[in-house]
């Protein structure tokens, strides 16, 4: 979470028990991995929380420690390919469930690519301006492409599943994303992955939408 390490922490706390009641409410087993999103929520805002703890000690507040990329793990590359998988496992029309399929294999090489400039060039995290900031290497002609890019394999395969209140999150999502880059450009990955996470919040609701509604036995 973009503003301290207690926040982080809490909201941690608060993910795990939201996945736990989002997997108590799922209707069938295809729709797990797509409820257990708040739990993978909950471990990347511990990383985030261990990474603060460092970068308030460390010279200058800026650090390439490893657990630095134990979140830019989950925010670049688990998110634009899981969401997209989960979605793809839970979809039951099969020609959304192409469209899916596809998306995942997209979200896949977006974010093997964003998590390989992560990896394989210099990056850091530092704090700038109370946000935390990391700094990621992409090439300079994809630069201005990268946050739309990412942003549409997120909103994408919400959109074609037919899973109930997937378009809100959408829609949601895209509200969120705009006020994390207009108001905190600076912390944007930090700001955004925070609302994506209260969001998560939703997915508790989502994952037990398709429940039956008991039927009166008749006399």
């Amino acid at each position: 979470m973009c503003f301290n390490a207690q926040a982080s922490f809490g909201a941690a706390v608060a993910l795990t028990a939201i996945g736990a009641v989002s997997l108590r409410r799922v209707t069938r087993r295809a729709l797990l991995p797509f409820a257990a999103i708040p739990l993978l929520f909950a471990i990347q805002q511990v990383s985030e929380g261990m990474l603060w703890r460092v970068l308030v000690t460390a010279p200058w507040g800026r650090s390439a420690d490893p657990i630095g990329r134990v979140f830019l793990f989950f925010a670049l590359f688990v998110w634009p390919s899981y969401l997209p998988l989960s979605l793809w496992i839970a979809e039951e029309e099969a020609h959304r469930a192409r469209w899916l399929g596809l998306l995942t294999g997209v979200g896949t090489v977006v974010g093997g690519y964003l998590m390989g400039c992560a990896v394989l060039r210099p990056s850091y995290a530092c704090i700038a301006f109370g946000n935390l900031y990391y700094g990621v290497d992409t090439d300079a002609v994809l630069r201005p492409l990268v946050p739309f890019v990412y942003v549409a394999t997120i909103l994408a395969p919400l959109l074609v599943s037919s899973l109930r209140g997937a378009r809100a999150i959408a829609l949601v999502a895209l509200a969120s994303f705009s006020i994390a880059g207009t108001l905190f450009r600076v912390g944007f990955a930090s700001v955004w992955c925070f609302f994506a996470a209260v969001l998560s919040g939703v997915v508790a609701i989502v994952a037990g939408l398709g429940r039956e509604v008991p039927t009166a036995r008749a006399a």
